[in-house]
């Protein structure tokens, strides 16, 4: 058991791993594979719906995404009960601050 694990029994927090793999080449948006990128491209864009945000944050939430969908939920209906897609989860729930409000 590692640290976070340990930290979720003792909270009583569900706790679950995703798969990481290929979540810098996954568009967070809409699904599409980006393609391989080098270390040093730091922005992630997707050339089917145009969506862009950094590379770090696009795979974050499609660690998120991953998450929900492994729940049993569809993004859309995601676990804050917002109706909520990827960018949409960027400009609202996931900000450059260390906390963000959410806004309505």
């Amino acid at each position: 058991m590692n640290i976070l694990e340990w930290v979720c029994f003792r909270g009583d927090v569900y706790f679950a791993k995703v798969n990481k793999d290929c979540t810098s080449q996954t568009c967070p948006n809409c699904g599409a594979h980006t393609g391989k990128k080098t270390l040093d491209v730091r922005v992630h864009h997707c050339n089917e719906c145009g969506y862009t945000t950094t590379r770090d944050l696009a795979a974050s939430q499609e660690i998120r995404n991953r998450g929900i969908s492994a729940l049993g939920h569809n993004v859309p209906e995601n676990v804050c009960g917002l109706d909520a897609t990827g960018s949409i989860g960027y400009d609202v729930l996931v900000g450059g601050e260390r906390s963000k409000k959410l806004a309505l």
